[in-house]
Protein backbone atom coordinates (compact mmCIF):
# COMPACT_ATOMS: atom_id res chain seq x y z
CA UNK A 1 0.00 0.00 0.00
CA UNK A 2 2.68 2.30 0.86
CA UNK A 3 4.09 2.36 -2.54
CA UNK A 4 1.34 3.57 -4.78
CA UNK A 5 1.56 7.39 -3.48
CA UNK A 6 5.43 6.75 -4.37
CA UNK A 7 4.20 5.67 -7.89
CA UNK A 8 1.39 8.00 -8.68
CA UNK A 9 4.44 10.82 -8.08
CA UNK A 10 6.39 9.03 -10.91
CA UNK A 11 3.84 9.16 -13.11
CA UNK A 12 3.34 12.71 -12.79
CA UNK A 13 6.79 13.60 -13.32
CA UNK A 14 7.05 11.62 -16.70
CA UNK A 15 3.78 13.66 -17.89
CA UNK A 16 5.37 16.61 -17.13
CA UNK A 17 8.71 15.46 -18.71
CA UNK A 18 6.40 14.18 -21.79
CA UNK A 19 4.92 17.99 -22.66
CA UNK A 20 7.96 19.62 -21.87
CA UNK A 21 9.99 16.79 -24.83
CA UNK A 22 6.90 17.52 -27.06
CA UNK A 23 6.84 21.93 -26.66
CA UNK A 24 11.22 21.39 -27.65
CA UNK A 25 10.39 19.05 -30.66
CA UNK A 26 7.01 19.54 -31.93
CA UNK A 27 8.30 22.93 -33.96
CA UNK A 28 11.42 21.20 -35.25
CA UNK A 29 9.37 18.21 -36.80
CA UNK A 30 6.78 21.21 -38.37
CA UNK A 31 9.55 23.25 -39.65
CA UNK A 32 11.05 19.91 -41.56
CA UNK A 33 7.70 18.63 -42.79
CA UNK A 34 6.89 21.98 -44.20
CA UNK A 35 10.36 22.39 -45.44
CA UNK A 36 9.96 18.92 -47.10
CA UNK A 37 7.01 20.08 -48.68
CA UNK A 38 8.58 23.16 -49.57
CA UNK A 39 11.27 20.80 -51.33
CA UNK A 40 8.80 18.40 -52.83
CA UNK A 41 7.43 22.05 -54.62
CA UNK A 42 10.58 23.22 -55.98
CA UNK A 43 11.47 19.55 -57.03
CA UNK A 44 8.45 19.46 -59.15
CA UNK A 45 9.05 22.77 -60.48
CA UNK A 46 12.25 21.65 -61.88
CA UNK A 47 11.33 19.17 -63.80
CA UNK A 48 8.25 21.08 -65.44
CA UNK A 49 11.04 23.71 -66.46
CA UNK A 50 13.28 20.91 -67.60
CA UNK A 51 10.21 19.52 -69.92
CA UNK A 52 9.95 23.76 -70.63
CA UNK A 53 12.85 24.90 -71.48
CA UNK A 54 13.07 21.77 -74.04
CA UNK A 55 10.17 22.57 -75.84
CA UNK A 56 11.45 26.34 -75.77
CA UNK A 57 14.75 25.28 -77.75
CA UNK A 58 12.55 22.96 -79.92
CA UNK A 59 10.67 26.00 -81.29
CA UNK A 60 13.50 28.04 -81.44
CA UNK A 61 15.55 25.28 -83.42
CA UNK A 62 12.63 25.50 -86.13
CA UNK A 63 12.18 29.32 -86.11
CA UNK A 64 15.82 30.60 -86.85
CA UNK A 65 16.43 31.15 -83.15
CA UNK A 66 13.67 33.66 -82.70
CA UNK A 67 13.76 34.87 -79.16
CA UNK A 68 10.47 35.99 -78.83
CA UNK A 69 8.99 32.70 -79.96
CA UNK A 70 10.97 30.97 -77.88
CA UNK A 71 9.22 32.85 -74.70
CA UNK A 72 5.93 32.58 -75.37
CA UNK A 73 6.54 28.73 -75.86
CA UNK A 74 8.00 28.85 -72.49
CA UNK A 75 5.69 30.55 -70.84
CA UNK A 76 2.55 27.96 -71.79
CA UNK A 77 4.92 25.00 -70.69
CA UNK A 78 4.89 26.64 -67.18
CA UNK A 79 1.21 26.75 -66.64
CA UNK A 80 1.55 23.72 -64.48
CA UNK A 81 3.52 25.70 -61.89
CA UNK A 82 -0.12 28.05 -62.14
CA UNK A 83 -2.11 25.23 -61.05
CA UNK A 84 -5.80 25.19 -62.38
CA UNK A 85 -8.81 23.24 -61.04
CA UNK A 86 -9.08 20.64 -64.41
CA UNK A 87 -11.10 22.57 -66.13
CA UNK A 88 -10.78 24.63 -69.45
CA UNK A 89 -11.30 28.00 -67.96
CA UNK A 90 -8.28 26.98 -65.24
CA UNK A 91 -6.22 25.88 -67.30
CA UNK A 92 -6.56 29.06 -69.72
CA UNK A 93 -5.79 31.20 -66.44
CA UNK A 94 -2.86 29.39 -65.89
CA UNK A 95 -1.30 29.64 -68.98
CA UNK A 96 -2.05 33.64 -69.36
CA UNK A 97 -0.11 33.95 -65.71
CA UNK A 98 2.70 31.75 -66.58
CA UNK A 99 3.54 33.87 -70.13
CA UNK A 100 2.61 36.77 -67.60
CA UNK A 101 5.67 36.25 -65.90
CA UNK A 102 7.73 34.50 -68.14
CA UNK A 103 7.32 37.97 -69.96
CA UNK A 104 8.97 39.73 -66.83
CA UNK A 105 12.56 40.12 -67.42
CA UNK A 106 12.91 40.04 -63.42
CA UNK A 107 11.04 36.95 -62.88
CA UNK A 108 12.24 34.62 -65.85
CA UNK A 109 15.92 35.10 -67.52
CA UNK A 110 16.63 33.64 -70.63
CA UNK A 111 20.08 33.56 -71.91
CA UNK A 112 21.28 31.95 -75.69
CA UNK A 113 24.52 29.97 -74.74
CA UNK A 114 25.15 29.06 -78.01
CA UNK A 115 25.44 29.81 -80.91
CA UNK A 116 27.34 33.23 -80.41
CA UNK A 117 27.86 36.87 -82.12
CA UNK A 118 31.36 35.49 -83.18
CA UNK A 119 29.94 32.67 -84.49
CA UNK A 120 28.58 34.56 -87.12
CA UNK A 121 32.16 36.48 -87.66
CA UNK A 122 33.74 32.97 -88.76
CA UNK A 123 30.43 31.37 -90.36
CA UNK A 124 27.74 34.09 -91.07
CA UNK A 125 26.29 34.29 -94.55
CA UNK A 126 23.44 37.06 -96.37
CA UNK A 127 19.99 35.12 -96.94
CA UNK A 128 18.73 35.66 -100.03
CA UNK A 129 15.18 33.79 -98.72
CA UNK A 130 14.48 36.12 -95.07
CA UNK A 131 17.37 39.13 -96.12
CA UNK A 132 19.41 38.38 -93.31
CA UNK A 133 22.82 37.41 -91.75
CA UNK A 134 22.40 34.06 -90.84
CA UNK A 135 24.53 30.77 -90.30
CA UNK A 136 24.07 28.19 -93.09
CA UNK A 137 22.10 25.01 -91.71
CA UNK A 138 22.08 22.80 -94.61
CA UNK A 139 24.13 20.32 -96.18
CA UNK A 140 26.63 20.55 -93.25
CA UNK A 141 28.12 16.95 -93.23
CA UNK A 142 29.58 17.80 -96.81
CA UNK A 143 30.88 21.49 -95.47
CA UNK A 144 34.65 22.03 -94.27
CA UNK A 145 35.43 21.20 -90.21
CA UNK A 146 38.32 23.57 -89.30
CA UNK A 147 37.32 25.47 -86.23
CA UNK A 148 36.46 29.65 -86.98
CA UNK A 149 39.04 31.76 -85.49
CA UNK A 150 36.76 34.07 -83.38
CA UNK A 151 34.13 31.65 -81.78
CA UNK A 152 36.51 28.67 -81.59
CA UNK A 153 33.34 26.70 -83.03
CA UNK A 154 33.27 24.78 -86.12
CA UNK A 155 30.12 25.37 -88.62
CA UNK A 156 28.24 22.17 -86.98
CA UNK A 157 28.90 23.10 -83.34
CA UNK A 158 27.79 26.24 -84.47
CA UNK A 159 24.20 24.97 -85.43
CA UNK A 160 23.41 23.36 -82.09
CA UNK A 161 21.14 25.93 -79.87
CA UNK A 162 21.88 26.38 -76.34
CA UNK A 163 19.39 27.88 -74.37
CA UNK A 164 19.50 28.95 -70.22
CA UNK A 165 16.64 29.61 -68.35
CA UNK A 166 16.44 31.28 -64.60
CA UNK A 167 12.73 31.21 -63.09
CA UNK A 168 11.83 32.54 -60.01
CA UNK A 169 9.01 29.89 -58.50
CA UNK A 170 7.23 31.04 -55.82
CA UNK A 171 7.70 29.97 -51.98
CA UNK A 172 4.32 28.91 -51.00
CA UNK A 173 4.75 27.42 -47.81
CA UNK A 174 4.27 29.88 -45.40
CA UNK A 175 6.79 30.84 -42.43
CA UNK A 176 9.42 28.35 -44.16
CA UNK A 177 9.67 30.81 -46.89
CA UNK A 178 11.09 33.30 -45.34
CA UNK A 179 13.51 31.43 -43.50
CA UNK A 180 14.76 30.09 -47.03
CA UNK A 181 14.81 33.46 -48.60
CA UNK A 182 16.90 34.87 -45.41
CA UNK A 183 18.55 31.74 -45.56
CA UNK A 184 19.52 32.07 -49.32
CA UNK A 185 20.70 35.69 -49.41
CA UNK A 186 23.50 34.78 -47.84
CA UNK A 187 24.12 31.74 -49.68
CA UNK A 188 23.22 32.86 -53.13
CA UNK A 189 23.67 36.94 -52.98
CA UNK A 190 23.90 37.24 -56.80
CA UNK A 191 20.11 36.19 -57.21
CA UNK A 192 19.12 38.75 -54.13
CA UNK A 193 16.28 40.11 -56.29
CA UNK A 194 14.64 36.31 -56.21
CA UNK A 195 14.82 35.56 -52.70
CA UNK A 196 13.31 39.09 -51.80
CA UNK A 197 10.71 38.46 -53.18
CA UNK A 198 9.85 35.05 -52.08
CA UNK A 199 11.66 33.15 -55.00
CA UNK A 200 13.48 29.99 -55.46
CA UNK A 201 15.49 30.70 -58.61
CA UNK A 202 15.37 27.06 -60.55
CA UNK A 203 17.61 27.38 -63.73
CA UNK A 204 17.46 24.33 -66.57
CA UNK A 205 19.94 24.00 -70.10
CA UNK A 206 18.62 22.90 -73.33
CA UNK A 207 20.60 21.99 -76.32
CA UNK A 208 19.04 20.85 -79.47
CA UNK A 209 20.58 20.95 -83.17
CA UNK A 210 18.84 24.06 -85.56
CA UNK A 211 16.54 22.76 -88.06
CA UNK A 212 16.48 26.33 -90.06
CA UNK A 213 19.55 28.82 -90.33
CA UNK A 214 19.72 31.25 -87.05
CA UNK A 215 18.93 34.69 -87.36
CA UNK A 216 21.88 37.32 -86.34
CA UNK A 217 19.96 39.75 -85.14
CA UNK A 218 18.16 37.66 -83.14
CA UNK A 219 21.24 36.23 -81.33
CA UNK A 220 22.27 40.24 -80.58
CA UNK A 221 18.68 40.41 -79.00
CA UNK A 222 19.20 37.69 -77.11
CA UNK A 223 22.49 39.06 -75.84
CA UNK A 224 21.13 42.21 -74.77
CA UNK A 225 20.31 43.17 -70.90
CA UNK A 226 16.63 43.50 -69.81
CA UNK A 227 15.18 46.92 -69.94
CA UNK A 228 14.04 47.42 -66.60
CA UNK A 229 12.48 51.45 -65.57
CA UNK A 230 14.41 52.77 -62.79
CA UNK A 231 12.65 55.19 -60.45
CA UNK A 232 14.18 58.24 -58.48
CA UNK A 233 14.77 57.04 -54.92
CA UNK A 234 12.55 59.51 -53.23
CA UNK A 235 9.59 57.89 -55.56
CA UNK A 236 9.02 61.13 -57.70
CA UNK A 237 9.71 61.13 -61.67
CA UNK A 238 12.21 63.24 -63.62
CA UNK A 239 10.29 64.70 -66.16
CA UNK A 240 13.44 67.04 -67.20
CA UNK A 241 15.30 64.63 -68.72
CA UNK A 242 14.43 63.80 -72.76
CA UNK A 243 12.03 66.73 -72.98
CA UNK A 244 12.37 70.12 -75.05
CA UNK A 245 10.00 73.18 -74.74
CA UNK A 246 7.79 74.44 -77.88
CA UNK A 247 7.51 77.64 -78.05
CA UNK A 248 4.22 79.17 -78.96
CA UNK A 249 5.18 82.26 -80.33
CA UNK A 250 4.14 84.63 -76.83
CA UNK A 251 7.26 83.54 -74.53
CA UNK A 252 9.68 86.34 -73.43
CA UNK A 253 13.31 85.52 -74.95
CA UNK A 254 12.00 84.32 -78.32
CA UNK A 255 11.19 87.70 -80.04
CA UNK A 256 8.54 88.04 -82.20
CA UNK A 257 7.62 84.45 -82.43
CA UNK A 258 8.06 81.93 -85.33
CA UNK A 259 7.27 84.56 -88.28
CA UNK A 260 9.13 87.14 -86.67
CA UNK A 261 12.14 85.57 -86.01
CA UNK A 262 13.37 85.12 -89.73
CA UNK A 263 15.52 88.21 -90.03
CA UNK A 264 18.63 86.60 -87.47
CA UNK A 265 19.40 83.46 -89.15
CA UNK A 266 21.18 82.23 -86.26
CA UNK A 267 18.03 83.01 -83.99
CA UNK A 268 16.39 79.50 -84.27
CA UNK A 269 19.42 77.54 -83.40
CA UNK A 270 21.19 79.43 -80.79
CA UNK A 271 20.15 79.01 -76.87
CA UNK A 272 17.53 76.85 -75.39
CA UNK A 273 17.75 73.32 -74.38
CA UNK A 274 21.02 70.81 -76.10
CA UNK A 275 21.64 74.22 -78.38
CA UNK A 276 18.05 73.69 -80.10
CA UNK A 277 16.69 77.05 -79.65
CA UNK A 278 13.86 78.45 -78.72
CA UNK A 279 11.32 77.59 -81.73
CA UNK A 280 10.05 73.91 -83.29
CA UNK A 281 10.68 75.39 -86.60
CA UNK A 282 14.73 74.44 -87.44
CA UNK A 283 14.30 74.90 -91.09
CA UNK A 284 11.96 76.06 -93.56
CA UNK A 285 10.26 74.52 -96.61
CA UNK A 286 12.20 77.73 -98.65
CA UNK A 287 15.76 76.16 -97.75
CA UNK A 288 15.29 73.09 -99.63
CA UNK A 289 13.81 75.00 -102.91
CA UNK A 290 16.80 77.56 -102.79
CA UNK A 291 18.91 74.93 -103.54
CA UNK A 292 16.90 73.33 -106.50
CA UNK A 293 15.49 70.25 -104.38
CA UNK A 294 12.09 69.81 -103.82
CA UNK A 295 10.76 70.46 -100.03
CA UNK A 296 10.56 67.12 -97.78
CA UNK A 297 6.44 67.90 -97.99
CA UNK A 298 4.30 67.47 -100.65
CA UNK A 299 6.82 66.58 -103.94
CA UNK A 300 5.67 67.16 -107.02
CA UNK A 301 7.97 65.68 -110.16
CA UNK A 302 8.03 67.24 -113.53
CA UNK A 303 9.62 66.65 -116.62
CA UNK A 304 13.47 66.09 -116.39
CA UNK A 305 15.73 68.37 -117.22
CA UNK A 306 13.35 71.12 -116.39
CA UNK A 307 14.75 72.52 -112.90
CA UNK A 308 11.46 74.84 -112.19
CA UNK A 309 9.21 71.82 -113.07
CA UNK A 310 10.87 69.76 -110.22
CA UNK A 311 9.07 71.25 -107.20
CA UNK A 312 5.78 72.26 -108.80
Amino acid sequence: MEGKPAASKLSMKQRGATLAEFVIIAPVVLIIGMTTVQAGLIYHGKTTLNYATFEAARTGATNNAQFSLMRQELGLRLAPLEGGDGSAQGAATAMAKSSASVMDASSTRMKILNPTTAAFDDWGINSRESDRRVLPNVHLRHREHRIGDSSGLSLRDANLLKIEVTHGMDLAVPFVNALISQAMLMVDPENASFYRRNKFPIKSVATVRMQSEAWEDEIVLASLPPVTDEEPSDGSLDTSEGSTPVGNGDDPGTGEGVEGGAGDETAQCDGGEFGLGESPVLMDASDYAADGQCPATDPVYGSPGGVSNQCG
